[in-house]
C-alpha cells in the first residue's frame, strides 16, 4: 500500500514539474519575441475586391473661341463681364479705334461674340503669366490682341496624365465618376472620349528625371453651372470587382523568380512559407488561391528578419 502511494507520489510531483517546465518554456519564449510583432503580421480575410484607379486632372473646354478687336484702339465701354454668359451675336463690349480715347476721328463700334457660353480671360502662355482685365479705357495694341475668351460650357471635359503602367487598362467609352474639390457633396458621371496613342514626358521634380503618361480626356454627361474651368477633377475608373474571394494584403506576398508564396504564422516566429497563387489586385489587395484560408496570420516580412 505504501508503494502505491509513494508511486502516485512521484507521478503527480513528476506531472507537476513537467507542467512547470513546460510554462517555463512557454513563457521564456513569449519573453523572446518583439512586442511589436503584431506589427508585421496580416490576416487573410474573404470578402468583395475592386480594382479601381483613381487620378488627378484638371477641368477644361474642348471648345473655346478667343474674341479680337477690329483693330488697335481703346475699349470705351464694357457690357458683359467675365463670368457671365453670351449667346451668339451678343455685344460683349464697345471698341474705338486711333491713338486717343477722346479723338473724333473714329466712332464705337461693337465687339461681339462670336458663339454662345461664359466669358473668360484669354489664355496667355508662359509660367505664372497671367491676362490682363479687360477694362474701359483699356487700350488695345494690335488686332491680334485678345480681349476675351468665350468658353462652351456643353463641352467641359477633364484632362488627365494616365501612367504607361496603368494606360492599358483604360478603355474608349468606359465610365468613370468625377468629383471635384470646388464643389463637395457632388459626384457626376463621365466616358473617356480620348485615349492619346503617343505618350508625354512628365517631369518628376528636382533631380527625378522624367517619366511617360498619356493624355487621357473624360467628358462629363451633365456639365454643371458651378463648374467653371481649370478646377481640379478626381476621377475614379472602376474597372474589374469580384465578389466573396480570399484575399490578403498585398504586402504579404512574396516573389521567387514565377512563384510566389507567403509566410503563415504558426507561433511566435515560426512559420511556414507556403505557395500560392494571385489573382485580381487593387491598389492595398490580392486574391490569393491556394493553402491559405480566412483567419491564417500572414507575416510581412520574413521572420527570421524580424527576430
Amino acid at each position: 500500500m505504501k508503494r502505491i502511494v509513494k508511486s502516485s507520489f512521484w507521478l503527480v510531483a513528476l506531472a507537476a514539474l513537467a507542467a512547470a517546465v513546460f510554462a517555463g518554456y512557454t513563457r521564456y519564449k513569449k519573453m523572446t519575441v518583439r512586442q511589436d510583432l503584431r506589427d508585421f503580421i496580416r490576416e487573410v480575410s474573404r470578402g468583395d475586391l475592386k480594382l479601381d484607379l483613381q487620378e488627378s486632372g484638371e477641368l477644361v473646354s474642348r471648345d473655346t473661341v478667343d474674341v479680337f478687336p477690329p483693330g488697335r484702339g481703346f475699349i470705351v465701354e464694357v457690357l458683359k463681364k467675365e463670368g457671365e454668359y453670351v449667346e451668339k451675336g451678343e455685344k460683349i463690349m464697345m471698341f474705338k479705334g486711333g491713338e486717343r480715347m477722346d479723338s473724333t476721328q473714329y466712332v464705337p463700334v461693337p465687339i461681339a461674340a462670336t458663339r454662345a457660353g461664359l466669358l473668360t480671360r484669354c489664355a496667355v502662355r508662359g509660367y505664372g503669366a497671367e491676362s490682363e482685365e479687360i477694362r474701359e479705357g483699356k487700350r488695345i495694341d494690335s488686332a491680334a490682341t485678345c480681349v476675351t475668351r468665350v468658353v462652351d460650357m456643353n463641352t467641359l471635359a477633364v484632362n488627365l496624365k494616365i501612367s504607361e503602367i496603368d494606360i492599358f487598362k483604360l478603355k474608349r467609352g468606359m465610365p468613370v465618376s468625377i468629383t471635384f474639390t470646388s464643389i463637395p457633396g457632388e459626384k457626376f458621371s463621365g466616358k473617356i472620349d480620348v485615349i492619346a496613342p503617343a505618350a508625354e514626358s512628365k517631369n518628376s521634380g528636382w533631380g527625378g528625371g522624367s517619366s511617360k503618361v498619356f493624355r487621357v480626356v473624360i467628358n462629363i454627361d451633365k456639365p454643371s453651372q458651378k463648374m467653371r474651368v481649370g478646377m481640379s477633377a478626381v476621377v475614379t475608373a472602376n474597372m474589374k470587382a469580384k465578389k466573396d474571394v480570399l484575399k490578403a494584403p498585398i504586402e504579404t506576398v512574396f516573389q521567387d523568380g514565377l512563384n510566389f508564396y507567403v509566410y503563415r504564422q504558426k507561433d511566435g516566429y515560426e512559420a511556414e512559407k507556403l505557395q500560392v497563387y494571385p489573382g485580381l489586385r487593387s491598389e492595398y489587395e490580392l486574391e490569393l488561391a491556394g493553402p491559405v484560408k480566412p483567419g491564417d496570420k500572414l507575416f510581412t516580412a520574413a521572420p527570421e528578419s524580424l527576430k
